[in-house]
């Protein structure tokens, strides 16, 4: 997968829910018009139970609420913005945007270890970093070429400081959700969000 950021990209972050209880309305509704929409409300459900057993409001209690932050984030795939729980080893990157690959209260099995299995703590995430992986699909090569592709994308995959580094992270650190591209003009468009087509997170 080529990453869906590059250097110099400026960000539209959203940094809080806007009037929570709308959420909270919409998700607790019987009127979903298909599986996958009802899929994601009782996802966002269940995260939300996580997050209140951390004091998070919940329900009723946030109908006073005009915002709430950091953002609920019930989605895998998307991208978020996060102060490093290690910035101080590496003060020049206090901030990182990785994409969310575990919910709080799921089992994930991180990518390159597949012997590997963290559970992600209620009020925490998973995330990892976009690398460049070769096409699954592509003609079989010779044996040295496909030495030299496993070595690279080995590489590649070592380059990202995330949460195969540091473990979950608190969603306390989570300045918000990547949503948008807004500079340079060549690249203006939303933040896509990206989920493996082998599931490597589930709930316990």
């Amino acid at each position: 997968m080529e990453p869906a950021l590059q250097d110099g990209d400026v960000l539209l972050v959203r940094k809080a829910d806007i009037f929570p209880h709308l959420d909270w309305k919409r998700w607790t509704s019987s009127s979903s018009s298909s599986y996958e929409e009802e899929e994601r409300h009782q996802t966002a459900l269940r995260v939300i139970a996580q997050d209140a057993q951390s004091g998070r409001p919940i329900g009723e209690n946030n109908v006073g609420c005009t915002y709430l932050h950091p953002p609920t984030i019930h989605q895998l795939g998307v991208v978020v913005v996060y102060r490093a729980p290690d910035a101080e080893k590496y003060p020049t990157s206090e901030y990182r945007v990785k994409r969310v690959v575990g919910l709080g209260g799921q089992i994930v099995r991180p990518r390159e270890n597949w012997h590997r299995i963290e559970r992600v703590p209620s009020f925490a995430l998973w995330v990892e970093g976009d690398n460049n992986e070769e096409d699954s699909n592509e003609d079989e090569e010779e044996d040295e070429k496909e030495d030299s592709v496993i070595k690279r994308s080995t590489t590649n995959y070592g380059k990202s400081i995330d949460s195969r580094t540091y473990g979950p992270v608190c969603k306390n650190l989570v300045e918000g959700v990547a949503e948008r591209i807004i500079w340079p003009p060549s690249r203006w468009g939303v933040v896509s969000s990206f989920t493996p087509s082998v599931p490597r997170s589930w709930w316990a």
